[in-house]
């Protein structure tokens, strides 16, 4: 088995175990909704990340983890501005 066959089987053992958790723990639909979109987005974020490393060249690679890394980072601090605070 190849790293990239093992990263896959990976990340689908990770996202079925999170999506099975959400619709044990979560009770209203409506929580269910969001907390299953965030998973999809992740997952699809998660193999799309995968795929570029092996597929695609490492400069892209890194410039897309980059900007993960500072999109994650303007959530955090704009998190409030964005969403509301308390």
């Amino acid at each position: 088995m190849n790293t990239q066959a093992l990263l896959y089987y990976i990340g689908a053992f990770i996202f079925a175990g999170l999506s099975v958790l959400t619709f044990l723990q979560l009770h209203d639909s409506k929580y269910q909704l969001e907390a299953g979109t965030f998973i999809i987005i992740s997952a699809v974020i998660y193999y799309g990340m995968v795929a570029l490393f092996f597929k695609g060249s490492r400069k892209t690679f890194f410039l897309a983890n980059a900007f993960l890394a500072v999109l994650a980072l303007a959530g955090i601090f704009f998190n409030s501005l964005l969403f509301g605070g308390h």
